[in-house]
């Protein structure tokens, strides 16, 4: 059993660890097998993302010292966290999976995030987790700007073998008039 003075630290890491966050995923691991979860841990934190398991009292007070209030269905359950620093549609793909129905299956079931200060329920970090990364949508943009430049850059070089080829047969025609002469 927690003491008040440990329960009061680990809240003031908690708020800690959420102001540094940049989005933050709701996430129940109820009846998943710890194998599964240890699994997951090291995926999420080989992308940057911190994973915790806490309490939903002590998460319930965290919140309320950042200054965020939640709808209490998020502390039911075993609640675990991830925190994000960096693009928020990483974290929601890391963290959502559509269910598929087979038999066995494990996941996370998603409760709800936090992005920006709002609060995003289920469908919501369903459709975070469908956009593209940030990263995604800069190549997006570059190969977008690229075409055009690739189909100008295609078409001087056309024009200029075009050139450099008329070039070349009236030259050709040149040089069998001139012997003659």
């Amino acid at each position: 059993m927690l003491t008040r003075d440990q329960k009061k630290q680990l809240v003031d890491d908690l708020v800690k660890q959420l102001k540094e966050s940049e989005s933050i995923v709701f996430v129940s691991y109820e009846g998943l097998k710890a194998s599964f979860v240890a699994n997951e841990r090291k995926k999420l934190t080989k992308q940057g993302i911190e994973y915790v398991v806490v309490k939903n009292t002590l998460l319930e007070r965290a919140m309320k010292e950042v200054g965020l209030t939640l709808p209490e269905s998020l502390f039911t359950q075993m609640t675990a966290i991830g925190l994000g620093k960096t693009d928020p549609s990483i974290l929601a793909k890391a963290l959502y999976k559509k269910p598929t129905g087979k038999p066995g299956e494990q996941r996370f079931v998603v409760k709800g995030a936090i992005v920006d200060g709002s609060f995003f329920d289920e469908p919501m970090v369903e459709r975070l987790a469908l956009l593209p990364t940030r990263d995604e949508l800069i190549a997006q943009v570059c190969r977008g700007m690229n075409g055009p430049v690739t189909g100008l850059a295609m078409a001087l070089k056309q024009t200029v073998s075009s050139i450099a080829y008329a070039l070349d047969k009236v030259h050709e025609q040149k040089a069998q008039v001139a012997p003659q002469a």
